[in-house]
């Protein structure tokens, strides 16, 4: 990693920011090959998006970390590209399999799945009334937020939608996803986790509040 792109991070880096997280993984992975570096960062995504646990890791600031270590290794943007939206993709459709095979929907970690179950049925009974286009939108806006991520294919799976609605939405979305992160990190770098990190949580709790709305004025 260039001396220039590290100090860039630390001028901004807090102690307790996404920065600082940032810093963190540029200075980890610096002298990793390429190989290396994908798969370490295809294993995390799949946890991140496919288990509970994924709730307490930094996806956003990987992929932002990832697409600006793409600067050091020629020929390496698209392959981020390519094995951050697979392995994305593959963690949310792990996490429907799971709600899908009538495991614990809380899944299974401890006192995260004892917390997490009682909300995480509530919230596969209550999506289990919505329509196809209306779910489809919730995942497809939900894989931009880092709490709904690991959590939404999950419930969809519990509650019973089927795959020909949820497969094509986390194919696009969890791809789109992937594919703008690691872009812009490699272009503008620790701006998307600090300035820009709480549009998608803004935009999945309004079309929330939207769907309640509109249930409860039918």
């Amino acid at each position: 990693m260039p001396p220039a792109i590290f100090e860039r991070q630390r001028d901004q880096r807090d102690p307790s920011s996404s920065p600082a997280v940032l810093t963190a993984i540029l200075d980890a992975a610096a002298g990793w090959p390429l190989p290396a570096v994908l798969t370490a960062a295809s294993a995390l995504l799949i946890v991140e998006s496919g288990s509970l646990v994924g709730i307490l890791l930094p996806g956003t600031t990987l992929l932002v970390a990832l697409g600006l270590w793409t600067l050091t290794v020629p020929g390496a943007l698209a392959l981020a590209v390519v094995a951050s939206a697979a392995a994305t993709v593959t963690g949310a459709h792990l996490g429907w399999l799971r709600g899908r095979s009538g495991a614990p929907v809380g899944g299974t970690h401890g006192r995260l799945g004892r917390v997490t179950d009682g909300p995480v049925r509530q919230a596969s009974r209550w999506l289990a009334e919505r329509g196809p286009a209306a779910t489809a939108m919730l995942l497809a806006c939900g894989h931009w937020a880092a709490a709904a991520r690991p959590v939404l294919p999950r419930v969809a799976g519990a509650a019973g939608v089927p795959y020909r609605t949820v497969g094509p939405v986390l194919v696009l979305s969890g791809s789109g996803w992937a594919t703008t992160l690691v872009l812009l990190g490699n272009r503008v770098g620790a701006f998307v986790v600090t300035t820009a990190a709480w549009v998608p949580l803004l935009l999945v709790a309004l079309l929330v509040v939207a769907m309640v709305i509109r249930s409860r004025t039918r």
